[in-house]
């Protein structure tokens, strides 16, 4: 069963370095280094490709577009949102779409006397304000070219698909996901940390990646981390081809970094 020791000391043997016992900040240089190290490696390799040993799908949750239905022309203004919200007072929010008192549209606001209904857009004078008439959204983020935000899964490392299609228009931002869909599907790379789940050939991949990330430091020999760059660039093209095997092909990630290494 592979461990995140027993991946580093293949990684280490393959550059003829003695292994280690753990991955820790106290222990020998090669062991520092894969406690600093091997994490982000891992997490980088993950985002590389489609791996099927790391992929989930779900349903993403869309945050709430409160609907308003009234602003009072006062100091503060008050916004009522008739529907009810769940707006905590503090939180940054922003407007559009007012008919009427438009000086409200395209801004950002912080709330404050929040009831069930109402809340108040805090330092905002609106008493000379145009008066409200209908309409209007108030949103946690700014609504631009993309009209809803969903957040994405924590453990979320790279998106495939959304709704079946593996091109979409839609944006990743800060752990959102940004689409004029109103519903998403989201198949996705995961943080897979459990080693136990590992596929054989992303094992040995991960490990010859670790070895040409480590061999200079450890080294010094420039045509010994050639070498191992080399060994794992060709490891990665066979892994990925072996993986996409398994099920309907969709082809291949294109990968600009290694195709410049090459």
């Amino acid at each position: 069963m592979a461990t995140d020791v027993n991946i580093s000391n293949l990684a280490l043997t393959r550059i003829g370095h003695e292994g280690v016992t753990s991955l820790s900040a106290s222990g020998n240089k090669a062991s520092r280094w894969l406690a600093s190290n091997y994490e982000f490696i891992r997490q980088a390799l993950l985002r590389e490709h489609s791996w099927r040993f790391a992929t989930k799908r779900t349903y993403l949750t869309r945050d709430t577009i409160n609907e308003i239905t009234g602003a009072t022309a006062a100091n503060p203004v008050v916004i009522t949102i008739a529907d009810g919200h769940s707006i905590a007072n503090g939180t940054e929010v922003f407007i559009t779409g007012v008919v009427g008192m438009t000086e409200l549209n395209n801004r950002a606001y912080t709330t404050a006397g929040a009831t069930a209904t109402t809340l108040q857009l805090s330092g905002v004078d609106g008493t000379s304000y145009t008066p409200y008439s209908s309409a209007g959204s108030l949103t946690e983020y700014v609504v631009s070219e993309y009209a809803y935000r969903f957040a994405l899964p924590e453990d979320c490392l790279r998106i495939l698909r959304i709704n079946g299609a593996e091109r979409d228009d839609y944006r990743v931002e800060a752990g959102y996901l940004l689409s004029n869909e109103g519903e998403i599907n989201c198949e996705y790379i995961f943080d897979n940390t459990d080693e136990a789940t590992f596929d054989a050939q992303f094992v040995d991949l991960l490990a010859s990646r670790l070895s040409a990330e480590i061999c200079f430091y450890l080294t010094d020999n420039s045509t010994l981390t050639e070498q191992s760059w080399n060994i794992y660039n060709n490891k990665l093209r066979m892994a990925r081809g072996m993986d996409s095997r398994q099920g309907t092909p969709r082809g291949l990630d294109a990968d600009a970094w290694l195709d410049a290494r090459v």
